[in-house]
């Protein structure tokens, strides 16, 4: 996995990430926000999936 980017915002961190996926055969992006208080322990998910034609900044 690699990092593309990651930047403070609303006191958390928002990361964009690259991995390697064997199911696609290609290389796939996805965003995450974390807040601030992940750094202290396990914080609540929400999945928002995008459809064929999006890209991880639908979203974010």
């Amino acid at each position: 996995m690699k990092t593309v980017s990651e930047n403070t915002c609303f006191g958390g961190t928002q990361g964009v990430y690259t991995h390697t996926s064997k199911s696609c055969a290609c290389d796939m992006t996805f965003a995450v926000f974390l807040p601030v208080e992940a750094k202290d322990g396990p914080v609540p998910v929400l999945w928002y999936l995008s459809g064929l034609t999006c890209t991880h900044e639908n979203a974010m």
